[in-house]
């Protein structure tokens, strides 16, 4: 087994698995080493994710966001469409929408990339994106403008050997609608934010066990679960 799923509480490579091959049908799986929403509840073994993924431990935070990468592309009606558009432009593919969960007896995979929605809301959209059958690429992070319009950023999966280090950035990653900072390593401390994916900061502190956690203090933003951190890749 990679290193990658063996590293208590971290996100795992997202793959986009032909059912085939697993229980006899064609089924999309993004395997993830997930604990509870922010990382405040206990760590679960990798399992299969459900369609949306959203954080949950006592009232909803308001996603936020901190020195986030720079969005492209920009300016497009709805967050499907600005997907669309960076596979077309960027990835050099065709977007074929959402990755199918079945395909028929004989049927070829098809050709381009697809997406898997983690979380949407009036604010926010994320997805996992890659080709059907292949590990995910990364995470597309999708927001509002001002005027309406919506704007993405492109998070790739770190290297599998990346390591999360006091010194280096990190940024948060699977989260799927937002990851909660708190004022110190304790799922009891005060929350000071919940940040979406791709959200990245200076790594200063860390790493502390505490409550079956395993916490990292970013600079100006706080400690949170390194279930939903990773080596930034931006």
């Amino acid at each position: 087994m990679s290193r990658w799923l063996d590293r208590p509480g971290y996100v795992t490579v997202a793959a986009f698995v032909g059912g085939a091959l697993i229980a006899g049908i064609a089924v999309l799986v993004v395997v993830l080493v997930r604990d509870d929403g922010d990382g405040d509840g206990g760590e679960t073994s990798a399992t299969a994710t459900p369609l949306a993924a959203t954080a949950t431990d006592s009232p909803a935070a308001t996603p936020t966001a901190v020195s986030v990468p720079t969005a492209l592309p920009t300016g497009f009606s709805d967050p499907d469409d600005a997907l669309a558009a960076y596979v077309n432009d960027q990835l050099q593919s065709i977007y074929i929408g959402e990755c199918p969960l079945s395909l028929s007896p004989g049927q070829a995979p098809p050709e381009g990339h697809c997406s898997m929605e983690l979380y949407r809301s009036a604010e926010l959209v994320t997805f996992n994106v890659g080709r059907y059958g292949a590990e995910a690429l990364g995470e597309a992070v999708v927001v509002p403008n001002e005027d309406g319009s919506w704007s993405l950023t492109f998070l790739e999966f770190p290297p599998l050997d990346a390591q999360i280090t006091v010194g280096g950035d990190a940024m948060v990653f699977q989260a799927g609608d937002c990851l909660r900072f708190r004022a110190a390593p304790s799922t009891s401390a005060n929350v000071t934010s919940c940040q979406i994916d791709g959200t990245g900061g200076r790594v200063i502190d860390g790493p502390v066990e505490a409550d079956g956690i395993t916490w990292w203090r970013l600079v100006s933003l706080g400690w949170a679960s390194s279930s939903y951190l990773a080596p930034a890749t931006n």
